[in-house]
């Protein structure tokens, strides 16, 4: 499916009024590729680390007590526990 996005998304930057040099495709495929690199990475990077810190809060202000309490209890599945931390 992805493939296929490819081919539409190459129709709108590799234009045919543009050709032979694409100059205008070449710079939205570099201001693309920049904003990936300088924003959203960046950014994805500061969130998880954001969330960790939130969930250290949360999880070192538990007693030992209340921290085998929650584990045993919890409902909480996959991402949503407390001691989950994500990997960046």
């Amino acid at each position: 499916m992805f493939g296929q996005a490819g081919y539409v998304a190459s129709s709108y930057i590799y234009r045919a009024d543009d050709a032979p040099r694409y100059l205008r495709g070449n710079r939205n495929l570099i201001i693309i590729a920049l904003v990936n690199v300088l924003v959203l990475y960046p950014g994805t990077y500061a969130y998880y680390r954001w969330r960790n810190a939130q969930r250290d809060r949360k999880w070192n202000a538990m007693t030992a007590e209340e921290k085998a309490h929650y584990l045993a209890t919890t409902k909480d599945v996959r991402n949503k526990q407390l001691e989950l931390r994500f990997a960046h």
